[in-house]
């Protein structure tokens, strides 16, 4: 596991869209005033469209190369996938979740480092969610669910309450999944499906109701 640093800097390692709309969520905080650390910049490997980034940030290279020219600065993931998102981001320091001001989470919402919670996502009482989470656009999060490490929740999609999301797990935009369900680590949850029972770990399940994918 990683450590909390405090740091003021970050670096988001991911320039595609999901790392700027990592990034418009510190803008957001800084626009209403709230704490948010300074970005320094993106790494990615791939090749990457500087006119994206200039709102933000600049490209700072390659992702190894970058963690070790800023050694100091904490990291953020800025891809979608959890499964990426754990092998890139490793067990570098990571800032205190960062919030987007215009979510609404619940006093007794524990968070952990590196989590990325952006607009107008719902998390309303008692839920816990690991290292590195992200929790897209109008998301809602039931009472007491259970998020664990580098889970993915993508925009629109609804956890009800107590359910329980393994780790790397990702929910696909506008996904269902019913109370008390729990998803096993690595699972994908399909676009639009609708979750009824429990899903295995590393299974992809699409559909209405939910089946898995052969």
């Amino acid at each position: 596991m990683g450590r909390v640093t405090g740091s003021t800097e970050i670096l988001i390692v991911g320039a595609g869209g999901h790392g700027r709309e990592v990034a418009h969520v510190l803008r957001a905080r800084r626009a209403a005033g709230l704490d948010a650390p300074r970005l320094l910049g993106f790494l990615d490997d791939a090749t990457v469209d500087p006119a994206l980034l200039a709102p933000f940030a600049p490209h700072l290279g390659g992702v190894e190369d970058g963690l070790a020219r800023y050694p100091g600065a904490d990291v953020v993931g800025g891809v979608a996938d959890g499964r990426i998102r754990a092998r890139l981001v490793g067990d570098r320091a990571a800032p205190p979740p960062l919030l987007h001001p215009l979510a609404d989470v619940g006093a007794d919402v524990a968070l952990g480092r590196g989590t990325v919670i952006c607009s107008h996502v719902s998390m309303t009482t008692h839920i816990t969610a690991g290292v590195h989470v992200h929790v897209s656009r109008g998301a809602a999060i039931g009472h007491d669910a259970v998020l664990g490490d580098h889970v993915s929740i993508m925009p629109l999609a609804s956890v009800s309450g107590n359910v329980r999301l393994g780790a790397r797990a990702f929910v696909g935009t506008g996904a269902l999944i019913r109370q008390g369900v729990t998803v096993g680590e690595d699972a994908v949850i399909g676009m639009g499906a609708v979750v009824l029972h429990d899903v295995p770990p590393g299974v992809t399940v699409v559909g209405a109701p939910a089946r898995v994918l052969e």
